[in-house]
């Protein structure tokens, strides 16, 4: 059965020739572009730093012209990296109309270069399908779900504007929801083995990293390294991005991932570690806890003898830290107090915050009764029955978005749309579910356990502060797009490993899924399921 997969997905020749024709003249179209961009810019006499940015910048787009797949890697590499906080300068998520950012080229051009880059990544991996007159588009269990919800957040979006609502606002709100949507899609197509799955991890975990070390910089040069003066040192969604990080170093360990993994990412994660606290972001703390428990939960039913070697130790050190510092006010207690709150015993800064998302909460579920099935539609303020103080000193948009993300949503695009929200997370989370137990043990048991707990974190997250930002949809939509290619690339066998010394033992084959796949296929739908 493996021989006649093999047969039916070996290339031709003819095709393989037009492929690497195409990719020649794509890569020397893209020089032509990036030279010629660069003549330009010199004339316009750009300083340094800023035609450095636009060399780097064209540069990916050939690689995106090259392969498809780079654009994701690209994507979330520059996406994740930046911060609106720490590196207001950064461009990529910045419009082509923000004045302080490195890629500023006119007030009228409204799209960023991370809009750009995935617009050319869509029309690079279309056009090489058109070229080579293969239909080779995979859905997966996740796609209808999230076209679903795309499809009323699109609603959500015309309805709101055509009642009169800020443009600006309403397409600075809903346009980040269609950055997931996109990163499902390609995800799910252009990376299809497990090295490139390896590869993406190794980008995702490198821009977290580097944006920790900013972070360090930050808190030495500007804070002179006093965190405790002030109440974040980037997004908020900076902390939720690192569970990313923390949980797939765990994972590595637990699944004996490679040992590259295994040996960097602890210490790499110090800086990480750093930044994370220096944030001081309770939700932050609590969704790691969250995940922190599930991984034990799996330790329980997986490696019994670890799971009472760690669990017991861990617990009695944790209270002794919460009975150490429950009144500690410094940085060393922020985990102390953010647990405190949760418990009803919050310190006045967070109890101030708590009164007004309590506020904000009575506020949104007030509008919601009002436009139950319709929404309000994005660019429209939510109504205020009840007084809120106002924090447009701190957040300009305070009066069309909420803390409350989940019910925002409902707020926004009513409760088709909610309905289509929860339906998409609660098939991730069957999806992601399931996979952590049919993945064979190693890296990609803990790359389904990543992604899966990711996603929890981040709608647990999501509750309880702002979480559709441009950041966290490229994150969450390549969560989403990796749990649903996953059982297509489980499906590709593997080769036999080569025996390169004498000494060596005998190579294995690859041991395949512990249990039987999703959904059984007829022999003759083994070339490509999910594709048509």
């Amino acid at each position: 059965m493996r021989d006649a997969y093999l047969t039916l997905k070996m290339p031709t020749a003819r095709s393989q020739a037009l492929r690497s024709q195409v990719a020649w003249w794509a890569m020397y179209l893209g020089l032509i572009g990036v030279s010629l961009g660069s003549g330009v810019l010199m004339l316009r006499g750009l300083s340094s730093p800023v035609l450095l940015v636009w060399l780097i910048y064209l540069t990916g787009m050939v690689a995106i012209f090259y392969n498809p797949r780079y654009g994701v890697y690209l994507i979330m590499g520059l996406g994740l990296f930046g911060d609106d906080f720490l590196l207001s300068w950064y461009p990529f998520t910045k419009n082509f109309s923000s004045l302080e950012s490195l890629l500023y080229l006119n007030k009228a051009l409204i799209i960023s270069p991370l809009e750009l880059y995935i617009v050319i990544t869509l029309l690079v991996w279309l056009g090489r399908m058109a070229v080579e007159r293969r239909t080779r588009v995979y859905f997966g269990p996740l796609f209808w779900a999230a076209s679903l919800f795309l499809g009323f957040v699109t609603y959500g979006l015309v309805y709101g504007l055509a009642r009169g609502g800020n443009v600006v606002i309403g397409l600075w709100e809903a346009r980040p929801i269609y950055y997931l949507y996109a990163l499902l899609i390609l995800t799910s197509n252009v990376i299809e083995t497990r090295s490139q799955i390896n590869t993406l991890f190794w980008v995702i975990i490198n821009a977290l990293f580097f944006k920790a070390i900013a972070g360090v910089i930050y808190i030495a040069t500007v804070l002179q390294w006093d965190v405790g003066s002030v109440e974040q040192i980037a997004e908020h969604s900076m902390s939720i991005h690192f569970n990313v990080f923390f949980i797939l170093m765990i994972a590595a360990w637990i699944y004996h991932d490679s040992l590259s993994r295994r040996l960097f990412m602890p210490l790499m994660s110090l800086p990480v570690w750093y930044s994370f606290f220096a944030n001081h972001r309770r939700a932050g703390f609590l969704t790691l806890g969250i995940a922190a428990i599930v991984i034990l939960l799996l330790l329980y039913r997986e490696h019994r003898k670890l799971f009472w070697a760690i669990t017991p130790t861990g617990t009695v050190g944790f209270f002794a830290y919460l009975a150490a510092f429950w009144n500690n006010e410094g940085s060393f207690g922020i985990i102390a107090r953010a647990v405190r709150s949760v418990v009803g015993q919050p310190t006045v800064r967070d109890a101030a915050s708590n009164i007004y998302r309590d506020i904000e909460n009575l506020n949104s579920m007030f509008t919601i009764s009002r436009v139950t099935l319709s929404g309000l539609g994005f660019g429209q303020k939510f109504y205020i029955a009840y007084p809120m103080p106002d924090i447009s000193k701190s957040f300009a948009w305070w009066e069309y978005i909420t803390h409350n993300s989940i019910m925002w949503i409902w707020m926004k695009i009513g409760m088709g749309g909610f309905f289509a929200l929860l339906l998409l997370l609660g098939m991730s989370m069957t999806l992601g579910g399931r996979l952590i137990w049919i993945m064979p043990r190693g890296p990609m048991r803990a790359y389904a356990l990543t992604a899966t707990l990711y996603i929890l974190t981040h709608f647990v997250y999501a509750y309880v502060d702002m979480s559709w930002d441009t950041r966290s949809m490229l994150l969450v939509g390549t969560m989403m797009g990796l749990l649903n290619s996953l059982p297509l690339i489980l499906a590709r066998p593997l080769p036999v490993p080569v025996q390169r010394w004498p000494w060596q033992s005998v190579p294995e084959a690859d041991p395949g899924p512990a249990t039987p796949p999703l959904a059984p296929r007829r022999p003759n739908q083994l070339a490509a399921p999910g594709h048509f």
